[in-house]
């Protein structure tokens, strides 16, 4: 943790913090599964299904959950149908097989779209009608059926979040709930080492967005600052090493680590940056990570007049001096996602100038956030959204 920052209690707000019930972490802990379940009073015998994608099917990421829950004595049933991130179609069908199996718990193995859909399972499992009754502000008023996650990716921290994703009518919706925070979290870095840089990449910077745009959350508390100011901190010196080195075990348990403690801190709220990110995926199904980590150093900067100070402790954990202050931070992403080889203007992603004005009705429109520090504004927005156009992040900075 930076030396000097120390967490301020002068905000009297009355704010809650969500988190699982617990998380297991450790190399090889995917193989304790079946035990956490039996701790939570299932029994032998007792039907669970396993929420996973085609692509940990086929590599066999499956088969120690499944050996897991075997011993143990559970049935399991597996739902794997799921490429890329679910829309309508895979959610609808993820809860017709979950209602039809009635199981005692939902498992979720994989990134986020089947960490999302495991928790959809869940959450439908003990409510009526459709997916599309929730989505938005309705939520879910009662506890999901025992839910544990085990993610397979360092960076969305959907083991550790309230929300799900979903792509409806060809663009990003949620729902959010805190009954959809799991049980528990199982956290396996022996399961990360496949994964690709660009993929280690994106994540991390998804991960490092989370952090840093719940440190400008409103609703930020004591809890959410301090996770996120450690995932700040482990994510500047460990991310470079597992992009560059992707068989380096340390880095992937600390990356590991981080994105779990980004998850805790989003349950502060996103902000605008995943605005914008949502507003670019729905023109370039770009992975999430990539466009959070295009938004994100604007976001920074469309906030800094009223926020500036809150992200300090995060300016001090990234190791940047004092002297370049929060401004200093919005270069730093940008430079570190540029580095480890991602897109930094709309122009490369091949959005039109002319969708500018549209993609910021958009934001406001679909994508509100009250709780961002500065009011979204749309002049303020549309300046934002032509410098990112032009990755010239100079153009916005206070």
């Amino acid at each position: 943790m930076p030396q000097n920052y120390t967490i301020t209690f002068a905000d009297g707000r009355v704010t809650t913090a969500y988190a699982p019930r617990s998380w297991t972490m450790g190399d090889g802990a995917s193989a304790e599964i079946g035990r956490i379940l039996r701790s939570w009073g299932l029994e032998p015998g007792a039907r669970v299904v396993l929420v996973t994608d085609r692509q940990i099917s086929r590599i066999g990421l499956t088969a120690p959950a499944v050996d897991a829950l075997d011993g143990e004595g559970f049935r399991v049933e597996i739902f794997s149908d799921i490429a890329g991130e679910p829309d309508l179609e895979i959610a609808r069908r993820v809860v017709d097989f979950a209602r039809n199996h009635k199981p005692a718990a939902v498992v979720g193995l994989g990134g986020g779209s089947a960490l999302d859909t495991a928790k959809l399972a869940a959450g439908m499992l003990t409510h009526s009608g459709d997916v599309t009754d929730y989505l938005g502000t309705k939520q879910f008023i009662r506890p999901c059926a025992p839910l544990l996650l085990i993610p397979t990716t360092a960076g969305t921290g959907a083991e550790a979040t309230r929300t799900v994703m979903l792509i409806v009518e060809g663009r990003k919706v949620f729902i959010n709930s805190p009954f959809l925070v799991p049980g528990g979290a199982v956290l396996d870095p022996l399961l990360t080492r496949t994964l690709p840089p660009a993929v280690t990449a994106a994540t991390g910077l998804d991960a490092l967005s989370h952090a840093v745009e719940s440190l400008l959350s409103t609703g930020s508390n004591p809890f959410t600052q301090h996770a996120a100011v450690m995932a700040v901190d482990i994510i500047a010196h460990w991310l470079p090493r597992a992009y560059e080195q992707p068989d380096d075990l340390e880095a992937r348990r600390a990356m590991l680590f981080a994105a779990y403690l980004g998850g805790l801190s989003l349950n502060a709220g996103a902000i605008l940056g995943h605005s914008i990110a949502y507003t670019i995926a729905n023109r370039t199904r770009l992975p999430h990570g990539v466009t959070c980590a295009m938004a994100l150093p604007y976001c920074i900067a469309y906030s800094l007049p009223d926020a500036s100070d809150r992200l300090l402790p995060a300016v001090e954990a990234a190791g940047i001096g004092p002297e370049k202050g929060s401004t200093g931070l919005a270069r730093w992403v940008s430079d570190l996602a540029a580095g480890l080889g991602l897109p930094v203007s709309l122009e490369a992603v091949g959005i039109q100038e002319r969708d500018l004005e549209g993609m910021v009705a958009e934001c406001l429109a679909a994508y509100p956030r009250p709780n961002n520090p500065r009011p979204m504004e749309r002049e303020r927005l549309l300046r934002l959204y032509r410098a990112l156009w032009r990755g010239n992040l100079d153009d916005v900075l206070p």
